[in-house]
């Protein structure tokens, strides 16, 4: 599900279409930062917080919002009541069409577990749940969906990317809602001083001094915490929470900033950094990523190998830097919540990857290993593209072999030919020790990771540690999630934090965890017609399943 908050500085208002139907909820209440797993820290609605609504039905089929104080609590003939025990309370409609309610919760509502209803026309729809807690803050972001680019500005108001860097000792201002209750109404214009919510917010592996804490002058609902970089974090994909409350683990989820020692751009996006400096230069961007995927993960039954490919085609512009997302930098976790859709977390393939909205169409792609194989193009033509290879049930990528890839070109991409050599070296002891089939990881404290192997020569001496689990109910998946980090091989030992273990759900009875270590091959580049530049690149992962409890 591809979820959406708003703009910076009007952050209720959301534009999408749909058409008239009877009210229909199809998810609980969700913040408008991150659509967070019931149960899971950070998922509750703050007082005071803005919140969204999916299903069909909900209201005019033509998008329309509040744009006065006071704000109401009807728009467009929808209203949405929420009720906490015996207490209902009518929330303050923001934005409404047939698809998505944008509601601000009153700072009044009691704190507990209950229920909301949406009605449009005289219509009601049955109950759906909400969890209603005193913060949970959560980030908004460059792809509306809660993860990469944090909406982050300095104190003039300049939008962090990769391109526009923060440095250390730099004063940043983060954007997103969840702080909690303020005194007075919530539908008139929001005071402005710091709240008396508990704050830590944690820059890479360091907490960060804060200045301010409390609602943006603008806007009801939307709120500010002004913090500065501490020392000696640097990255393109440097990870930001918030954790509120004092509650360890209460955060509602994790972000990014682009933070450099020096110049005005960071240097480790694997877009290289001669095409981050041409979009600082005010060019665009094309760049095409391709990557085949091995992961040899020790089960209960025993051993076995998973192959996959993955290819994205997009385009940046200097405005659309901050959704040039690739993975994490050095030293540093970051996780993502998939309850509601960000990849396949069933298969343990979903990444941190690109988020352009400007995606390529490249035409038809294709490994020319034995058997040949077509990477699925998502519907309508755009520039994502996987497979499983062999069906999830064989080896298809092997050591000192050649896996030449082509595309037949399309609508923005020209076709090309490139071809993956995978290196002879390949360390099958790249992998955890200390760590049994099945043991019980507690997300409660951190996790101390150790390994033997790898090549000093591949991703800069860097490895790529990922961990995944979920839940099943009734046959389908419950809440979901995964972590990525990248850590130094040399260093042969990497501290997971309990605050980002403590994203992933509960390794469910009927559902799966794992753990896996990588290292990325040296990149292949390839030239077409409408790129500016496209790599090629492999993983051999080592992986074995646990328990997250």
């Amino acid at each position: 599900m591809r979820y959406r908050s708003s703009s910076l500085l009007a952050v209720w208002l959301c534009m999408c279409g749909g058409i008239l139907a009877q009210p229909t909820v199809s998810t609980p209440a969700l913040s408008s930062a991150v659509a967070r797993g019931q149960g899971l820290p950070g998922s509750g609605i703050a007082q005071g917080s803005i919140f969204s609504i999916y299903g069909s039905g909900l209201g005019p089929s033509t998008w329309i919002e509040a744009n006065q104080f006071p704000l109401p609590t009807s728009l467009g003939g929808t209203s949405v009541m929420v009720t906490i025990q015996s207490t209902s309370v009518p929330a303050i409609v923001l934005g409404v069409d047939s698809t998505q309610v944008n509601a601000l919760l009153p700072s009044s509502t009691p704190i507990g577990n209950g229920t909301f209803t949406v009605t449009y026309n005289k219509q009601t729809s049955a109950p759906s749940p909400i969890q209603v807690v005193a913060s949970a803050f959560g980030i908004y972001t460059f792809n509306e969906q809660g993860t990469g680019q944090a909406i982050a500005t300095d104190v003039n108001y300049q939008v962090n990317m990769i391109t526009q860097v923060f440095h250390p000792g730099d004063y940043v201002v983060l954007w997103g809602t969840g702080l909690g209750a303020i005194t007075g109404n919530d539908a008139e214009p929001p005071p402005v001083g710091s709240l008396p919510t508990q704050v830590t917010v944690y820059v890479g592996n360091a907490s960060a001094p804060v200045s301010y804490r409390g609602r943006a002058g603008c806007c009801s609902g939307l709120d500010q915490i002004n913090f500065q970089v501490p020392a000696g974090v640097s990255g393109c994909y440097v990870p930001v929470s918030v954790e509120t409350g004092g509650i360890s683990g209460n955060i509602g989820n994790f972000a990014t900033i682009a933070v450099a020692e020096s110049g005005g751009t960071c240097t480790d996006s694997v877009m290289g950094t001669d095409l981050v400096n041409q979009l600082a230069a005010g060019q665009d961007v094309s760049f095409g990523y391709i990557r085949l995927f091995d992961r040899t993960v020790t089960t209960a039954t025993g051993a076995g190998a998973t192959d996959y490919g993955f290819a994205t085609f997009s385009q940046y512009t200097p405005a659309t830097a901050g959704l040039a997302q690739y993975g994490v930098s050095n030293g540093y976790c970051a996780a993502v919540d998939c309850t509601y859709g960000c990849g396949n977390v069933v298969s343990g393939t979903s990444d941190m990857g690109d988020a352009s909205s400007a995606q390529l169409d490249a035409g038809t792609l294709t490994s020319q290993f034995a058997p040949v194989t077509t990477l699925t193009q998502e519907s309508p033509p755009g520039g994502f593209y996987s497979a499983a290879f062999l069906n999830y049930n064989g080896r298809y990528i092997w050591a000192s072999e050649t896996y030449p890839v082509m595309g037949s070109g399309g609508a923005a991409v020209g076709p090309f030919s490139v071809t993956d050599a995978t290196r002879s070296n390949i360390d099958v002891t790249l992998g955890f020790t200390g760590i049994n089939v099945l043991q019980t990881l507690p997300r409660g404290s951190d996790l101390v990771l150790q390994w033997t192997g790898g090549d000093s020569a591949l991703q800069n001496g860097n490895v790529t540690i990922a961990a995944w689990s979920y839940s099943q109910v009734d046959g389908h998946v419950g809440n979901a999630g995964y972590l990525l980090c990248t850590a130094s091989l040399s260093a042969q030992t990497f501290t997971i934090p309990k605050r980002v273990l403590a994203a992933l759900p509960v390794t469910g009875a009927n559902g799966y965890g794992m753990i896996s270590i990588g290292q990325y091959n040296t990149p292949t580049s390839f030239t077409a017609t409408g790129l500016t530049r496209g790599i090629i690149t492999d993983i051999f992962n080592n992986a074995i399943w646990v328990n997250f409890r």
